[in-house]
């Protein structure tokens, strides 16, 4: 260390909690410079003096505030859960897909498990799907009975239109008449 060089507070702060590991060439610093010597009288001082304050109670239990906080942030804030679900799906998705690369590099090792060919996998599903579309083209539509078409009058329809406005307008009266009272 030369004497244009000045202790951190960091190595002045492990000094004097005695955590710096070369303690002589700290001791021999400060006996040469009195800049760093009184920083550290400084700096001891303020120790000394945080020491001497009185014990402080606090107004209130922070306890309970700080354990529902420590308790609830086990929860995932719900944009990291919707990261790790979409994370957790590529992943599958790439594993999925570099399946047969990695099977190709590996099936030397594997010449003792038998693997079912794609055909093999794929005729009894063809041969379930054709027996589902035979099933279905076998349905039939239930019929729907002929109803007899009624012929009204343009005179009827009128008088039941306007009879029911006029019911309309007379049940909507009732029912105002009896708000506004």
């Amino acid at each position: 260390m030369h004497l244009t060089d000045h202790l951190t507070d960091v190595q002045l702060n492990e000094y004097l909690d005695h955590e710096i590991n070369d303690r002589g060439r700290v001791e021999a610093h400060l006996a040469s410079c009195t800049n760093c010597a009184a920083r550290l009288t400084a700096l001891q001082a303020l120790f000394d003096e945080i020491e001497s304050l009185p014990e402080v109670a606090l107004s209130r239990s922070i306890a309970a505030p700080v354990t529902r906080r420590v308790r609830g942030s086990g929860v995932l804030p719900r944009s990291l859960r919707l990261t790790v679900t979409l994370q957790g799906v590529a992943a599958i998705s790439v594993i999925i897909l570099a399946a047969p690369f990695v099977g190709q590099f590996i099936s030397p090792y594997l010449l003792e498990i038998q693997s079912l060919s794609f055909a093999d996998m794929f005729l009894p599903v063809q041969s379930q799907w054709t027996a589902w579309l035979d099933l279905l083209s076998q349905f039939q539509v239930p019929t729907v009975p002929e109803f007899p078409v009624v012929e009204l009058s343009s005179l009827f329809m009128t008088i039941i239109v306007v009879g029911a406005s006029l019911l309309w307008l007379i049940g909507n009266g009732l029912l105002l008449r009896n708000q506004v009272k």
